[in-house]
């Protein structure tokens, strides 16, 4: 029992030599790095803007006779690090594209805090025929939500052509004062592209486009009542943000209905 328990004391004097020796060199900045010691993703977080959504409108186009109800959907970054996506073929591709069919593989390109920077596939990017330029995929969800909580209309177009459009938060660290993306290349044989919002903008659609509408004729013939028009960033998880896992989501009521004021017009192809 006594060799027992020198040995306990043996190990705990041991034990308490090492804690004092590890104190020591930490105190001197010398010993194991820290996990957070090395370079970190400056990612993008993309949240959409509840004061754009809120510029929505019923009005019927006089050619057709449809009732759109139109709305603004505006992507903004409010991460650390820029959103900047790359689309690239071979001239081959290009060549072999077609109406419908003109697709670029697209690479989402992340900064580090070391300034060092790497690629990660996310898709790809699409020729929008109406728009004459091309789509980053994945960008954005809309949908009506009638007051029992069932989805009534949800907008295909989740694709967005990606620009420095609008400030959205110019405290930021990283904000540019001027925009750095502004082109998302109308040559439909571009064989390489950049797309992107940076940090503290965002990026506009006007409700007059085509793609922010929903055909709402129908709708129009019930009694009136309130409906969520929601407005979804991300919700595929496509890019690599910081709210990948838990996409941004903001909403407005509106009122549809029989009685309910209806101005005229109709979408438009847009720039």
């Amino acid at each position: 029992m006594r060799r027992t328990a020198r040995s306990g004391r043996t190990a705990r004097t041991w034990i308490a030599a090492a804690a004092m020796a590890l104190g020591a060199l930490l105190a001197t900045g010398i010993g194991p790095a820290s996990a957070t010691d090395g370079p970190t993703d400056l990612l993008p977080a993309l949240e959409p803007l509840q004061r754009e959504l809120a510029d929505n409108d019923l009005v019927r186009e006089p050619v057709t006779g449809i009732t759109w109800l139109r709305f603004t959907g505006a992507p903004a970054n409010l991460g650390t690090g820029a959103l900047e996506v790359t689309g690239r073929r071979t001239r081959e591709e290009a060549a072999a594209a077609t109406p419908g069919n003109n697709v670029l593989p697209a690479y989402q390109r992340i900064t580090r805090s070391d300034g060092s920077s790497y690629e990660v596939p996310v898709g790809r990017m699409t020729y929008h025929e109406e728009h004459k330029h091309f789509h980053m995929e994945g960008i954005s969800r809309y949908r009506l939500i009638n007051g029992a909580g069932q989805v009534v209309r949800e907008s295909p177009k989740v694709a967005f052509c990606l620009v420095d459009l609008d400030i959205a938060n110019s405290t930021l660290p990283g904000f540019p004062v001027n925009p750095v993306y502004n082109s998302c290349s109308h040559n439909a044989n571009a064989t390489s592209l950049t797309m992107g919002i940076s940090v503290g903008w965002a990026d506009v659609y006007a409700k007059d486009l085509v793609g922010q509408s929903f055909d709402v004729g129908a709708l129009m013939n019930l009694p009136p009542q309130q409906y969520t028009l929601e407005m979804t960033t991300n919700p595929l998880g496509v890019l690599h943000e910081t709210n990948r896992t838990a996409p941004r989501t903001t909403s407005v009521n509106v009122t549809i209905g029989q009685g309910v004021p209806v101005g005229v017009g109709g979408p438009r192809p847009g720039a």
